[in-house]
């Protein structure tokens, strides 16, 4: 599966843009490569696992590398958009995020089944990929949920100031300040208690 992937956005679009990140100063790229960008959807459960091998088979590395390309793409458009909507925090540049997601959902290929789940069945919604470029999708789709469901000002970045990560904060009081309290938290705390120390000598 895909290395050093964070999941601490509490949303699988914000996961998504977290896929490159330098929470301690040195950038980590997560899906440099079509076989990385694959992984990651299947660790994001954004693609079932058990197809993971099988796509890579059927697309080739080629194909998949130019769709990993597109994906970081996408992100870097993405990450213009939240940073935009985080300093608003009221509303979202709806009618560009439409013109960049509508073509990329309308690529979406689905079958229904019924499945056995314990002792019910289930009436279940897979997609099909039928071409590399469908692989764009679940991240589309994803980031769509988010513009259609979430509120621009729980979308929040780290409050530790070289951390680059963003999350959803989810938290009863939204007071969420940091990706990780025990490791970004901690950090700023031990920083603010060395800077009064320094202040004390």
């Amino acid at each position: 599966m895909s290395n050093h992937a964070f999941f601490v956005g509490d949303h699988a679009a914000l996961d998504f843009l977290n896929t490159i990140a330098a929470p301690r100063g040195e950038v980590i790229e997560s899906i440099a490569h079509g076989e990385a960008y694959v992984s990651w959807l299947a660790d994001a459960g954004l693609l079932d696992a058990a197809e993971v091998q099988e796509l890579l088979d059927r697309f080739g590395q080629s194909a998949l590398d130019r769709v990993a390309g597109a994906a970081r793409d996408l992100r870097e458009w993405f990450r213009q958009i939240i940073a935009t909507a985080a300093v608003a925090q009221m509303h979202w540049p709806t009618a560009d995020v439409a013109a960049k997601l509508n073509p990329l959902l309308a690529l979406g290929r689905a079958r229904r089944q019924l499945e056995a789940s314990g002792t019910h069945w289930v009436l279940s919604e897979r997609r099909e990929y039928t071409q590399a470029r469908q692989l764009l999708i679940p991240v589309a789709h994803s980031i769509a949920e988010l513009v259609a469901d979430g509120d621009p000002s729980l979308i929040k970045r780290c409050a530790n100031p070289p951390c680059t990560l963003w999350f959803y904060d989810r938290t009863k009081a939204h007071r969420r300040r940091f990706c990780s309290a025990a490791v970004c938290g901690n950090r700023t705390k031990v920083a603010a208690f060395r800077k009064r120390q320094g202040r004390l000598k």
